[in-house]
């Protein structure tokens, strides 16, 4: 392409929902009665001018066309032209090594195998460089590939294997963290299941809940809202017990993060007093807790803030989400990945206010504090999308460079 043509906008969630629509030989008409919207609104998201931001819709519209959430979201279809991953060689190499070691086979390999609590340190440091640094996605990407391998290395040698699969499952729930940012499902669904394996060999209980957390995480992404809650809420009947007996900080921290996310599946499912009810038992967590944040899930009364405003953005209150935007101290939360977040759905929100200004503003914030999580978020994508598609927006310079260094735009 000459450098004197126009940068090409790739396809955006609308345009995947036309092709399953068509594949499925469903007329607007027909398709708008089927998911309870109406025929301008099926246009307007199908060209691109509005979002379907709602996780209930997209369910909806992939049960229609018989595809699914992931398919609309972005799924491997030769026929769709494909946002360019930055990460894409670092997602290879994690999922050779996890292929690698599918198998409780020793690796050949001349190098000794690691002690367990060596390798738990490097799990600590690589939890603490996902939140910590501005460019976490490819900081983690690079160092996970060498870390599962040690991992697993130092399990299968360890005469101590309870001990050694506490710092797998560690291993194990780091790398899902980043494959669902990315995002990578299925890699991420199988790495969630190796985070519980051994999490229960471990018989550790906090890390059994956050195996919960994670595969809730991975029922959210394929779209089945009250499986990811039910999860959640298995795990946190039973910290509730343990907490009874034991109260100790990780597990108070671990039974109020399946809480919030138990609150996010239940907003998602349209559920909003069972939401803020989750969300209340998470603050009262929160405030035992005092000042105290868990290491590795962030988890503290800044989370549970920024948590709240998540629930309403996914409830479609847009207008909560820009109050509680304009109320929210993001310097309580020492996590940037985790700071970057409220201000990507208070885009969500200002977008769907048509206040376009006001949503980039709000994405060259969250990008300033992280930006692999702005770069590398199709949720992003299509705001940025949903923003480019109006007309009066296509002049902006400021409008057009978010869009390249989100993969959006191909020159």
């Amino acid at each position: 392409m000459s450098s004197d043509s126009p940068p090409v906008l790739i396809e955006g969630i609308g345009d995947r929902i036309r092709i399953y629509r068509e594949a499925a030989g469903l007329h607007q008409t027909q398709l708008a009665a089927l998911i309870g919207k109406s025929v301008p609104w099926l246009s307007q998201v199908e060209r691109g001018v509005h979002m379907a931001e709602r996780l209930t819709d997209l369910v909806n519209i992939a049960n229609a066309c018989r595809c699914t959430v992931p398919d609309l979201l972005g799924g491997p279809l030769d026929s769709l032209t494909r946002a360019p991953s930055p990460r894409s060689e670092q997602v290879a190499k994690v999922r050779e090594v996890i292929m690698r070691t599918a198998l409780p086979i020793v690796p050949a390999s001349s190098a000794p195998p690691g002690r367990p609590e060596l390798v738990g340190e490097r799990v600590a440091q690589a939890w603490q460089t996902w939140h910590s640094s501005p460019t976490a996605h490819s900081s983690v990407g690079r160092v996970l590939p060498d870390l599962i391998l040690d991992a697993n290395t130092a399990y299968l040698a360890a005469q101590d294997k309870r001990r050694a699969a506490r710092t797998l499952s560690g291993t194990y729930q780091i790398t899902r963290l980043w494959l669902h940012h990315l995002p990578e499902p299925e890699l991420a669904w199988v790495v969630a299941e190796r985070s519980v394996a051994t999490a229960r060999e471990a018989d550790d209980p906090h890390l059994l809940a956050l195996g919960a957390w994670a595969m809730s995480a991975s029922y959210r992404r394929a779209g089945q809202q009250e499986e990811a809650t039910r999860v959640c809420l298995a795990a946190a009947d039973e910290l509730q017990r343990r907490l009874a007996v034991n109260p100790t900080n990780d597990l108070l921290a671990a039974f109020g993060m399946l809480n919030l996310a138990a609150a996010i599946s239940s907003a998602q499912s349209d559920e909003a007093g069972k939401a803020w009810a989750l969300h209340q038992a998470a603050e009262d967590a929160a405030r035992s807790l005092g000042t105290t944040y868990d290491p590795w899930t962030m988890f503290g009364a800044g989370n549970v803030d920024i948590h709240g405003l998540a629930i309403s953005a996914e409830l479609g209150d847009h207008d909560a989400v820009i109050d509680r935007i304009s109320r929210l101290d993001l310097d309580r939360v020492p996590s940037l990945e985790r700071r970057s977040r409220p201000l990507i759905d208070a885009s969500r929100g200002y977008i769907q206010r048509k206040e376009d200004y006001a949503a980039v503003m709000s994405l060259l914030e969250a990008e300033k504090i992280a930006p692999d999580e702005v770069h590398d978020s199709g949720l992003v994508r299509e705001l940025v999308r949903e923003i480019l598609v109006r007309d009066h927006a296509r002049a902006r310079p400021h409008v057009r460079a978010l869009a390249k260094r989100c993969h959006l735009l191909i020159d």
